[in-house]
């Protein structure tokens, strides 16, 4: 029995560094237009600023089909399949052309940062009572039988070092014509474990934030 409860404390302490390096997503900062008292936006265009041409597509897509009833989501690649035809040098281009095809947003998002820190988790001692009597599998048993936790062990955790990467992600909205920012969002990711997961987090987090600043239908 002893070997089992010492198999149990380590499991624990292991679960407990397996908890600190798992991924997470947060909004580190988030800003609204004050004054904006419009109505949810009917039609918006969504860029994402990504080097890799597959990236672009699969996040437009999938940010697109996730808008509620009431507001159309266009991915840009449909628009401009080159994304170095949105530049300054072609504003007037392309404000005309959403304009003619009665866009009233523009959602943007990028990588900002990626960040990777060494964390420390020091030492942990956990203490674990011995067995003792019938009681054993109940937590401190009875008065009659608690003697044999006299006997108890503990157990020390060796300290460790593992590395924790960030990643920044911007997004803004826009409102058309004119271009006037009306919302952004800066979200970290913490040690994610793949690209999908960072983008199914994300678009979550953008798809509840846009609801709850009424750009989007509830």
């Amino acid at each position: 029995m002893t070997i089992n409860l010492t198999a149990r404390v380590l499991l624990a302490a292991m679960s407990l560094g397996l908890l600190a390096a798992c991924a997470s997503t947060s909004v580190v900062s988030e800003w609204r237009d004050p004054g904006y008292r419009g109505a949810p936006l009917k039609k918006i265009v969504i860029y994402i600023a990504a080097k890799e041409d597959g990236t672009r597509r699969v996040v437009e897509d999938r940010l697109a089909a996730s808008f509620p009833k009431g507001t159309q989501g266009v991915p840009s690649y449909t628009l401009f399949p080159d994304p170095k035809e949105i530049n300054e040098q072609n504003r007037a281009k392309i404000e005309a052309r959403l304009k003619q095809e009665g866009f009233d947003g523009a959602l943007t998002a990028r990588l900002v940062s990626v960040d990777k820190d060494n964390v420390y988790v020091p030492p942990q001692t956990y203490v674990a009572p011995a067995a003792a009597g019938p009681a054993v599998g109940v937590p401190y048993g009875s008065f009659y039988g608690y003697g044999g936790y006299a006997y108890s062990y503990a157990y020390t955790s060796p300290g460790y070092t593992y590395q924790q990467t960030k990643y920044l992600i911007e997004t803004i909205l826009y409102g058309i014509p004119g271009g006037k920012m009306l919302w952004t969002m800066t979200t970290e990711s913490v040690n994610p474990d793949s690209r999908q997961q960072i983008i199914q987090e994300v678009t979550r987090m953008i798809d509840d934030e846009l609801k709850k600043g009424g750009f989007v239908g509830g």
